[in-house]
């Protein structure tokens, strides 16, 4: 009897913690022997034609840890069993055969074979006796979950010292990160969304595997809008000037990841309908009636402008056309255009016929400006290859509109700084859009209300019980009306209670000060930033549960901790200058801080890492504004801080007393009915140097 379609979905995700597990194994134990040339040890486990494979893989861009794939793992099994032996001990040998059992699973997975429920069983348990050889016991747990297919709510905790009673109603009581953020094990990638490595099959589970992927995604209103047209358009029941589709949104605005939604919903066809995580996506857009859409995906990485890209069947590819055609449909689409490819020249009238041969088709086009700005160095006669691009934009979406059952869905940068802020880069990107059809141009995949969803569906599997947030939320609302005085006025508000609803578990302040303040800086990735960094804070908590003071029922600004975010003190080097370095070493974090050193003297901020705590809020907000509103102010300080059974919130005045008297980066000023605003600086305040050579002189 074969598989429902829960379990189906509960097999994907399997096989998605798994791999990801597996991963950090393998370069795990060949580190120990092999060091930073782990890769080339892999590599000789592999395979002629899995090397091929890999190669292609680290030409895309994808990094060594992200190729580590099922096809590879029993010839690495085989090739390193003296490595293996001290885990698996007795069942080293057995070892190659059960990861050849659970590839062959995952490939009919792949293709939606049927699979029968002794094939479930049997691969999840030998993922599971796997995890456990190599102690992986959390592995092992969540796939004995999924293996359930129903299991019941989960209730998680770090295994440190005593508990805090469920009266706190901690978020950490309420809440469960995903394994990744529980683990800390949130390197690059794992928030680097790459269209390119999906298209290849390579990258993190989290992009590459459907069922994790859109069970970690938010369906915002924009996405859904675009993947309704496009479904509609491969379906054949959308007008001509439907089916161009041009994103243009700023750096981080959701982009890639609305096209790697696009190429997974349209690649599934029909069984998107057999995954939950795909119900509300197919609900709204209808179930496309297409068992799978042919796709081509072209960015920046895909063919290299300079030398282009040599495919497994020997042909060298030039162009975007002779890159689109060959994707669709394979060796003869690509015979269509192999002249014009060969001599860098865009098709005129040709690209039709492609299209015709390979419906129904989807072409998703990324960061084409970056690529064209490479292009413009290579010759093409007369002009450039970077001119032939532009020129056959015009000729791929007239082929697009007069071709039914195809869609083009193309990203544009919202301004020139994104792809080189130069005169050539302002035309390459003017001469872009005119060519491509603005249809669909105001789509914002992410508004600016629903980045809090997002945030909670990538970060955490559970979001606690709607009365548990309410209760909270609550609490803290009567502790804004009771100290409204003290606090912003839109604070005790009911439009304040909604954002703190949506943002839960986190306080709305710490979300707002990557989404607006740091974003400011273009060189800031809205969305993909602000989950970095605030994975990493979570990752960091979550750890440190047991000794953290108070009752935690929010995820706070005043939580951060920059010693321990190597991730957090880097991002804020690299948009600011290494400067700031020595205002985190010297003031806000660390044991030599000004901060610590005032927490440490006196318990009632001790008790409560108040100076510390206030100093991170300080710092992360002391960019993003000028002026009259540079820096914080006391209540807005204090609205950042402040939480039910919680520190007497004069103590806040206290603690910046004693920090404008102590810290060397710290500046104030007064600014209207609000009193002194905050913030930090490179450059030392020079009142506090004198006060202090003043108090080494000897009298």
């Amino acid at each position: 009897m074969k598989i429902s379609d829960k379990q189906t979905d509960s097999l994907f995700k399997a096989f998605g913690l798994f791999l990801e597990a597996f991963r950090f194994y393998v370069v795990e134990v060949l580190q120990k022997e092999a060091g930073d040339k782990w890769p080339v040890w892999f590599v000789e486990a592999l395979y002629p034609h899995h090397r091929d494979t890999w190669n292609e893989g680290l030409r895309s861009g994808s990094s060594p840890e992200a190729l580590i794939d099922y096809q590879y793992l029993k010839s690495f099994a085989l090739k390193y069993k003296d490595l293996l032996r001290n885990d698996f001990k007795r069942d080293t040998n057995k070892l190659a055969t059960r990861l050849e059992t659970i590839c062959d699973t995952r490939n009919k997975l792949a293709h939606f074979s049927d699979i029968t429920n002794d094939e479930f069983t049997e691969t999840i348990i030998q993922m599971k006796k796997i995890a456990r050889s190599i102690n992986m016991k959390e592995l092992a747990d969540e796939l004995d979950a999924l293996q359930k297919v129903t299991p019941k709510k989960k209730t998680i905790t770090a295994t440190t010292t005593k508990q805090k009673t469920a009266a706190s109603k901690a978020w950490f009581r309420t809440v469960i990160p995903h394994m990744d953020i529980r683990q800390g094990r949130l390197d690059e990638s794992i928030f680097a969304a790459n269209l390119a490595e999906v298209a290849l099959g390579n990258g993190r589970e989290i992009y590459n595997n459907p069922a994790v992927f859109f069970s970690k995604t938010y369906f915002t209103a924009g996405l859904k809008n675009v993947a309704k047209t496009v479904i509609k358009g491969l379906n054949g029941k959308e007008d001509a000037e439907n089916r161009v589709i041009s994103l243009q949104t700023g750096f981080g605005g959701g982009k890639t990841h609305t096209l790697i939604s696009l190429y997974h919903a349209c690649k599934l066809g029909r069984n998107a309908a057999r995954l939950p995580a795909t119900k509300e996506l197919t609900d709204y857009t209808g179930i496309p009636e297409f068992d799978s859409a042919n796709i081509a995906v072209f960015t920046n990485t895909t063919t290299d402008a300079a030398n282009g890209r040599k495919t497994s069947d020997g042909i060298v590819i030039q162009t975007i056309w002779g890159e689109l055609a060959y994707q669709l449909g394979g060796k003869a689409a690509y015979d269509i255009v192999r002249k014009n490819d060969e001599g860098l020249i865009a098709p005129a009238g040709l690209f039709k016929e492609v299209l015709a041969q390979c419906k129904p088709a989807l072409i998703l086009i990324d960061e084409l400006a970056d690529y064209c700005v490479k292009a413009s160095a290579r010759k093409a006669g007369s002009s450039s290859l970077a001119d032939q691009t532009i020129s056959f934009m015009q000729e791929l979406t007239e082929a697009v509109a007069s071709t039914n059952n195809c869609v083009a869905v193309i990203t544009l940068p919202a301004s020139p700084q994104e792809v080189g802020n130069t005169p050539e880069a302002q035309a390459i990107l003017s001469s872009l859009q005119k060519r491509v059809s603005r249809v669909g141009a105001d789509t914002q995949p992410v508004a600016d209300d629903e980045i809090y969803e997002v945030i909670r569906r990538r970060l955490f599997e559970d979001v606690g019980e709607e009365a548990e947030r309410e209760s909270v939320i609550s609490s803290f609302m009567q502790l804004y009306q009771e100290f409204h005085a003290e606090l912003p006025n839109n604070a005790s508000k009911s439009e304040y209670k909604k954002r703190m609803l949506k943002s839960y578990p986190f306080h709305p302040e710490l979300i707002d000060v990557f989404r607006i303040r740091w974003a400011s800086s273009h060189d800031f990735q809205r969305t993909r930033g602000a989950l970095r960094l605030l994975a990493a804070i979570v990752s960091d908590l979550w750890k440190r549960q047991q000794s953290l003071p108070g009752a935690n029922l929010l995820i706070q600004a005043g939580s951060v901790n920059f010693a321990n975010l190597d991730a957090m003190s880097g991002q804020l080097k690299k948009l600011y200058g290494n400067a700031y370095e020595a205002v985190i070493t010297a003031d806000v974090a660390g044991s030599a801080s000004n901060a610590f050193k005032i927490d440490n003297d006196k318990s009632e901020y001790g008790n409560w890492y108040l100076t510390q705590g206030i100093s991170a809020v300080i710092l992360m907000n002391s960019f993003g504004t000028d002026g009259a509103k540079k820096g914080l102010s006391i209540p807005e300080i204090k609205l950042n801080l402040l939480s039910p059974q919680g520190f007497n919130h004069n103590n806040i005045n206290g603690a910046l007393s004693e920090m404008e008297n102590n810290a060397y980066y710290l500046y104030y000023a007064q600014s209207g009915s609000q009193g002194k605003r905050y913030w930090f600086h490179t450059k030392p305040n020079i009142n506090i140097l004198i006060n202090q050579a003043k108090a080494d002189i000897k009298i």
